[in-house]
């Protein structure tokens, strides 16, 4: 049985999907005329590289998006492997060997350990891929998490959100989510996205192996986040235990809690 669907998006761009995984994982192979670069690289449950061997032969660089256990689960497969020179990351690093820690692997959800790998380069915030014949820039998106990064193609015109945006629930509602960082790095995003702007995100499309299509979004998508989050600044929920729920759209709800909104809401 198959475990990854490949369906290739045009200007160099295949989408790696996971539709048997219950978290509907994508993760996506950018291909230019002298490199390629893996952004992020499945759940634990099938071997990406295999998948990655037969789609290009060119020299591979590894990112992930963030260090959740969803989206390290080929990790130790792989080698060089570039991460965001970001504080909470050189916290888990010693001597270039990374061990991400639990309240940014979460792999407790699944019963997972957190695995120990070597970073080949940090790369700063703002840092330009340069892939051959397109390029892509890395832009700090916290938010679902404090490590998170997308990455922006101006040529293509295209956003890989990973968990930031995507159809389904967005989870701000996990350790070190912040509506704040949320609603920041969205602003940030809307003023370089052109109104044409395609946004693939990280979760999302059918169950059913056949029908599932990558999550692809809209800065209409991003808009309507936007206009949520600024609600929630401005007209906070009454502050309760659990889980809260707010639609964004037809296509999104956002999931949040208390402690994610923290320094959001001046007066808790």
């Amino acid at each position: 049985m198959d475990w990854y669907k490949v369906i290739p998006m045009g200007n160099g761009i295949t989408a790696i999907g996971e539709p048997r995984y219950h978290q509907k994982n994508w993760s996506y192979l950018l291909c230019g005329s002298a490199r390629a670069l893996l952004f992020d690289t499945g759940s634990f449950y099938g071997d990406i590289t295999q998948v990655v061997s037969r789609l290009t032969d060119l020299p591979l660089t590894v990112l992930p998006s963030h260090m959740h256990y969803d989206h390290l689960g080929n990790i130790h497969r792989l080698g060089n492997i570039h991460l965001p020179d970001l504080d909470v990351l050189r916290a888990c690093a010693t001597n270039d060997q990374i061990t991400p820690n639990e309240a940014l692997f979460l792999g407790a959800t699944e019963s997972r350990d957190a695995p120990t790998f070597a970073v080949s380069r940090w790369l700063p915030i703002g840092a330009r891929i340069d892939l051959g014949n397109v390029t892509y820039d890395v832009l700090h998106t916290p938010g679902h998490s404090p490590d998170s990064v997308s990455l922006w193609c101006e040529t293509t015109q295209t956003l890989l959100a990973a968990d930031f945006l995507y159809p389904g629930s967005l989870y701000a509602q996990v350790p070190g989510s912040s509506l704040s960082d949320y609603l920041q790095s969205a602003q940030s995003l809307a003023a370089i996205l052109p109104p044409q702007a395609h946004i693939l995100g990280a979760h999302g499309g059918a169950s059913d192996f056949d029908t599932a299509t990558p999550p692809t979004l809209s800065p209409a998508d991003l808009s309507a986040l936007i206009t949520t989050l600024t609600d929630l600044r401005d007209d906070p929920p009454e502050y309760h235990d659990g889980t809260i729920t707010r639609e964004v759209s037809g296509r999104m709800t956002l999931l949040f809690n208390t402690a994610s909104m923290a320094g959001f809401d001046p007066d808790h």
